[in-house]
Formats: C-alpha cells, sequence, structure tokens
C-alpha cells in the first residue's frame, strides 16, 4: 500500500491525490462546513489528478463537521458521469458515520460506495475496483 502523493492538490475543504496504488485519497479539513462550490472544486481536482483516467477514491470524513445537500447530491454522481470506479467513506465518528449512512441512503451514489472504520479494509475493497479502465 502506497500513498505517495502525486499530484497533490490543496483546496478549503479537502486534500486531494493520487497513491501510487492506484487508488486516488481525498481527506475532509478538520472541522469543515463543505458546500456544493466545494464539492465541484474537489471533483475537478480529481478529474485534473487522474488525467482523463478513473480511479477508486478513498474519502477520509473523520473530521468532517457538515455537508450542504447540495454537496451530497453532487458526490452521488446521479446525471453525470462518474469521475471514479468506486468510493469507500473512512469514518470513526457518529457524526461522521450519521453523514455516510445519510448519503447512502438518500443520494444512491452511481458507483459502488461502502463505510469504513478500518482503512485498511477500505483499500483493500478498493482495490477490486483500480485498473479497471
Amino acid at each position: 500500500m502506497s500513498e505517495n502523493k502525486n499530484k497533490l492538490v490543496e483546496l478549503r475543504t479537502f486534500t486531494t491525490w493520487l497513491g501510487d496504488d492506484g487508488i486516488c485519497y481525498t481527506v475532509v479539513k478538520p472541522n469543515v462546513e463543505i458546500v456544493l462550490e466545494d464539492a465541484m472544486a474537489n471533483s475537478a481536482a480529481i478529474k485534473a489528478i487522474s488525467s482523463g483516467m478513473v480511479f477508486p477514491l478513498l474519502v477520509n470524513l473523520k473530521a468532517i463537521k457538515t455537508i450542504s445537500k447540495e454537496a451530497r447530491d453532487h458526490f452521488s454522481m446521479r446525471n453525470r458521469t462518474p469521475g471514479v470506479t468506486a468510493i469507500a467513506m473512512l469514518i470513526n465518528s457518529p457524526g461522521s458515520r450519521i453523514i455516510g449512512n445519510f448519503f447512502l441512503g438518500i443520494n444512491k451514489p452511481a458507483v459502488p460506495t461502502k463505510l469504513f472504520n478500518d482503512k485498511n479494509k477500505a483499500i483493500e475493497w478498493l482495490k477490486q475496483f483500480a485498473n479497471n479502465q
């Protein structure tokens, strides 16, 4: 497992990079409130990092404060081409679990999506979606 931070992108609410393992990583910055503009900026960052390829995505939600409905809708990728093959959401707090379950239950993402407490298990799950170009 390698998380070499290739093409690191720092945004207001996210830090995103492509790992050597073929997984794109996004970490939500501590205590942020994510709005649609943040969601769109991170999607653009992932697209720029990927250079036209599609990768699985590990999103670390452990430090998230809130996310707007519009941002959740954007991340569900309905009515647009998914920029990733699968999403693993890393959680550990009751708040991040609520956000993760709400996202999965209401938004029904367009790609396989799963919640994890363990980062290594999340990465193992995502590996099945890597290099499916």
